[in-house]
């Protein structure tokens, strides 16, 4: 699975809430220089430099060229708890401190432990999104702790998800008494509006993450939303110049197309017949949240199964497969690796079980780029043997409704596999040992030949050069 931090970055229309912080606290000023560390599109850096302030920044994405250079204050707004790798998590922190002369600034996403929603599934220490990015929450004391530990130094906690780490004594003690100069009455109105700031925050990023509005099962503090806006509605209204337009589109548009394809699949799986009280509660409320009518969600699901029928996307969607043995007539996907397969890929090889007999065993599905075909086949001990035997194929062709089984069990010479890393996804488990064998076989002179797609083939090959396939390693005889 690819995570795409990139797509967690915002484009904002005002300062973050960490800069903001550091503007109202007086700790950031024209006569201060500043580095974001992780900038995304740059808009806090653009902003300070309006108003005449030295600032710059970097981020591996939007400005990988820009250099990582020491400043005075160092940012590091929301960029550790999109970070999947608990180690690169830990050094991006500590490459940040680095930088920092008298102060860093730490922010990250806060929330209470609970259930995930349904667009969320757990990851490592984090979640997944629906929109292929990780999100790591941490709770206040979690955040604290895992900055002290990090860094070794003490860390203050002074808005909810955002704390300093001071290096100058001077600085941090300026800020101690410009902070605790105001009443308690004071200090409590700021940590209300501290907390209604980080609420409207999280409606706003889940708003971007759904392409829509969040409802009461997916934000769990909507009634604070309500109570201050009047409604959900009024709420995108009043928070227009916080919601980037095409993110939402985007978003709603992947959400959407998912929805379509779940869609797709139980049409195949009940021959069209679906009716709206056979939907699970989650794809019922998708389908009132997304599509408002169950007819016209149908419709549209309808309308993309009519896309299998269409060779030229067909082949299209091939070509954007990141996983499978791409052939100018097919392609080849192992069938535990299919999920990460394009979509509509995956609904043709559900419509051709439609018609497979739930007996044919199988565990490579082959896919016809320029024909109405889609071959189950069965391959001997795939993960085991290094070159797996073919024991049997089932072609289903689709045009005709009808079926062509070959057995080659009893075939003294029947085909094998070679390059087993292209079947399945570059995240399984033996990836790299099925590479590697691949990488030696290559450098050793076997690969790329007509001759070694059989049996008999491979081991006169194997022979004459005075090699053996033990387990997944190429050895000498």
């Amino acid at each position: 699975m690819q995570i795409l931090r990139h797509r967690t970055a915002l484009l904002r229309r005002r300062f973050s809430g960490p800069v903001q912080l550091l503007l109202d606290d007086g700790l950031l000023t024209t006569q201060t220089s500043f580095f974001d560390y992780g900038c995304g599109y740059g808009e806090d850096v653009k902003f300070l430099k309006k108003m005449q302030f030295e600032a710059a920044g970097w981020d591996p994405h939007f400005a990988p060229e820009k250099p990582k250079k020491g400043a005075q204050i160092v940012n590091l707004g929301y960029i550790l708890n999109v970070i999947e790798n608990a180690a690169e998590r830990k050094e991006t922190l500590k490459a940040a401190f680095d930088l920092s002369e008298n102060l860093l600034v730490v922010a990250v996403m806060i929330r209470a432990a609970g259930p995930l929603v349904a667009t969320e599934v757990a990851f490592g220490d984090g979640i997944l999104t629906s929109w292929h990015t990780f999100q790591k929450y941490f709770s206040p004391r979690e955040f604290r702790e895992y900055l002290e530990s990090t860094l070794g130094v003490e860390a203050r906690l002074v808005s909810p998800g955002i704390a300093y780490v001071f290096k100058n004594a001077e600085l941090q003690q300026q800020f101690l008494q410009n902070r605790f100069a105001n009443s308690k009455a004071g200090i409590a109105e700021s940590l209300r509006q501290q907390i209604v700031q980080e609420t409207i925050s999280r409606w706003v990023s889940l708003y971007h993450e759904l392409g829509r509005a969040p409802d009461k099962t997916e934000f769990a503090d909507l009634g604070t939303i309500k109570r201050i806006f009047g409604s959900a509605e009024a709420a995108a209204e009043a928070l227009r110049a916080e919601l980037n337009p095409e993110t939402v589109k985007q978003a709603a548009e992947r959400h959407k197309s998912a929805l379509l394809i779940a869609l797709s699949r139980e049409l195949i799986r009940t021959d069209t017949r679906l009716k709206p009280s056979d939907l699970k509660d989650e794809t019922a409320q998708q389908v009132r949240l997304y599509y408002g009518k169950w007819d016209a969600a149908k419709t549209a699901a309808l309308v993309r199964l009519k896309e299998l029928g269409d060779l030229a996307q067909v082949s299209r969607y091939i070509n954007e497969s990141s996983v499978g043995k791409v052939l100018p007539d097919d392609i080849y996907i192992h069938r535990d690796s299919l999920e990460y397969a394009p979509e509509m890929l995956q609904l043709l090889v559900e419509l051709a079980k439609t018609i497979l007999p739930p007996d044919v065993e199988w565990n490579i599905a082959k896919i016809a780029r320029n024909s109405y075909h889609v071959t189950f086949m069965e391959y001997a001990n795939f993960y085991e043997d290094a070159h797996p035997r073919l024991l049997g194929a089932m072609k289903v062709l689709l045009h005709k409704n009808k079926l062509d089984y070959r057995d080659y069990r009893t075939r003294e010479n029947p085909p094998i596999l070679h390059r087993k890393e292209l079947f399945i996804h570059s995240g399984h488990p033996l990836f790299e040992t099925f590479s590697q064998l691949s990488r030696a076989e290559e450098e050793a002179g076997l690969l790329g030949r007509n001759d070694i797609g059989t049996v008999e083939g491979w081991l006169k090959l194997l022979a004459a050069r005075g090699m053996r396939v033990d387990g997944h390693s190429l050895m000498p005889i």
